[in-house]
């Protein structure tokens, strides 16, 4: 399979959503506006950074604020990123955080939280960026996001992704029973100096639109912390079987 760039990858970007059962965002913190700037600023995820041996030279995802030109963890190092602008249908209003995937030598850093649903339709979403100077670093990283189990991209993010724009992905899914779903958001390097990218504004709402994935039943538990990063390997996988079941994904020969 070729490299793909990373618009190319969601199942439906720059997708809108018409009026939905509820307005209020089901995802925890989606915003990135409840804590701090920093590494610890994801109050309501876990936040999962495996160790890759070069820890001297590695950064864990972190909170920064919007047009700032201060050094990482406030911010991208130094380069302004400019609030969210996107059509989004998230119910949170931009804000001044967003949080930042950035460790040249990540091994599958994560950010997580499960959420307990009721069956129905699940409008899902997020918002992203690239930086400039994440673009300049000779490496591809990869990202994968999913929303309630749904999901929503798995990408290569190469020299041909638009950088300095806001861009916006979405999705439906169809929800089949009462229990907890994940939502999570890998960012890996590959082990070199790679490309970075910015997320904001993640969100899931009740609607009425037609599903473009029905997600199966998940079981209804809660795991601690410890066990995330064992989760993480089987919600990719998971992701991966949906995928080729979703109508809009886009498929690259």
């Amino acid at each position: 399979m070729r490299q793909i760039s990373l618009a190319t990858a969601f199942l439906a970007t720059a997708a809108m959503a018409s009026p939905s059962l509820a307005v209020t965002n089901l995802i925890k913190n989606g915003s990135f506006e409840q804590g701090p700037a920093g590494a610890d600023g994801f109050v309501g995820w876990t936040l999962i950074n495996t160790p890759d041996g070069v820890p001297s030279q590695d950064q864990r995802a972190s909170v920064i604020n919007y047009n700032s030109t201060a050094q990482y963890p406030t911010s991208a190092f130094g380069e302004s990123v400019a609030p969210d602008n996107t059509a989004s249908a998230s119910p949170d209003a931009v804000g001044t955080k967003a949080a930042y995937f950035v460790g040249d030598f990540s091994l599958n850093e994560t950010i997580a939280q499960l959420t307990y649903l009721n069956p129905g339709n699940y409008r899902v979403g997020f918002s992203y960026y690239l930086t400039e100077n994440g673009l300049a670093n000779v490496g591809n990283s990869t990202f994968q996001a999913t929303i309630l189990d749904i999901p929503v991209a798995s990408t290569i993010i190469d020299a041909n992704s638009p950088s300095r724009v806001w861009q916006y992905a979405s999705g439906v899914g169809q929800i089949t029973a009462a229990g907890h779903y994940n939502t999570s958001f890998v960012f890996n390097s590959n082990q070199f100096p790679s490309k970075d990218i910015v997320i904001d504004r993640v969100f899931a709402i009740r609607t009425t639109d037609m599903a473009d994935v029905i997600i199966p039943p998940t079981p209804s538990f809660v795991p601690e912390p410890t066990t995330w990063a064992m989760l993480v390997l089987g919600f990719g996988l998971v992701g991966t079987s949906l995928r080729r079941r979703a109508t809009l994904q886009t498929v690259v020969a």
